[in-house]
């Protein structure tokens, strides 16, 4: 190593040579007959940026850069474990992405399939039907598509009747509105109007009128599957000039239905028809009588005739 610095350091030409070394190759050339030099080879040295070609001519090389020594280049290798490791790593970041996925696509599913309709007996509480699967046997349940049947027409109906004739001064307020409710809106408005024009719940309300409503009859019209006809009876006690009135008229209705476009709904009490139009008939001359069956002139009837029928 000492003996190459010094080469560096020191610059000698072939015209320097000690006459001793001319003389040996001399003869080294006469014997082989090669010409031989002692020159320097064409080394590359890196000064900096800079690069410096020395050629054989003898001559030194002079330069005001410093001089670096080039280094052959570091080769590094990584730890084995640390390899490991770094796989081990990578393999379970991507598992745990996978499983995220497929957890997002398991709750998007479960948002968007549709519920279970579960079908159970109140009675015993047996599970009669499972997303349309019978599991069990009910003489009351039937099951099958949604339709509107007959007995959702007579069902509409005889509430609305009973709502509108059976009076009771603790809930009148609430069944008039519960039967405003079960009614197409614009028979509604016009019903509303009518009673409020003709003072029906205000003489009720003065007279302290409690009727009963029996029905007779209740029957869909055979050339006319939306209308059904009520038969029935109303029993009628009220106060007049400080004595108590009994009243019974037997009437027949006629009522108009329509399919409300909404379905089910509580406003249809779940029926699916609402209350269109309704026509009044009485059948019998109603009787007034005050308690010791003297008869008394009969005070004025306020009976919704036609008050919802189109014309």
């Amino acid at each position: 190593m000492k003996d190459r610095q010094a080469n560096r350091e020191t610059k000698i030409t072939e015209g320097e040579m000690p006459s001793e070394l001319s003389a040996l190759l001399s003869e080294l050339e006469a014997d082989h007959g090669v010409q031989l030099s002692l020159g320097a080879p064409s080394v590359r040295e890196r000064y900096g940026s800079e690069e410096v070609r020395h050629e054989s001519s003898g001559k030194i090389a002079e330069s005001g850069l410093q001089r670096r020594v080039v280094s052959a280049p570091a080769v590094m290798y990584r730890d084995v474990a640390d390899v490991r490791t770094i796989l081990s790593l990578t393999w379970s970041m991507m598992i745990l992405a996978l499983l995220l996925v497929g957890s997002g696509v398991g709750n998007v599913y479960q948002y968007l399939r549709r519920p279970d309709r579960i079908v159970v007996d109140g009675g015993t509480g047996r599970v009669l039907s499972i997303n349309d699967r019978n599991y069990g046997k009910e003489e009351g349940i039937e099951f099958g598509p949604d339709r509107l049947t007959r007995e959702d027409k007579l069902y509409i109906t005889r509430e609305f009747v009973k709502a509108v004739y059976q009076v009771d001064p603790a809930t009148r307020p609430r069944d008039i509105e519960r039967a405003l409710t079960m009614m197409v809106p614009d028979s509604a408005v016009k019903f509303s109007r009518w009673l409020k024009e003709k003072g029906v719940l205000d003489q009720q309300r003065a007279e302290s009128w409690q009727t009963l409503w029996n029905p007779m009859d209740v029957s869909v019209d055979k050339n006319d599957p939306y209308s059904v006809s009520v038969i029935g009876k109303q029993n009628i006690t009220k106060v007049i000039n400080g004595g108590t009135v009994t009243d019974s008229r037997q009437l027949r209705l006629t009522i108009k239905l329509v399919a409300d476009n909404k379905g089910r709904a509580d406003r249809n009490l779940r029926s699916g028809f609402l209350i269109s139009s309704l026509d009044y008939q009485e059948l019998n001359e109603p009787e007034n009588k005050v308690a010791g069956d003297k008869v008394m002139p009969r005070s004025a009837e306020i009976t919704p005739l036609t008050a919802l029928q189109n014309r």
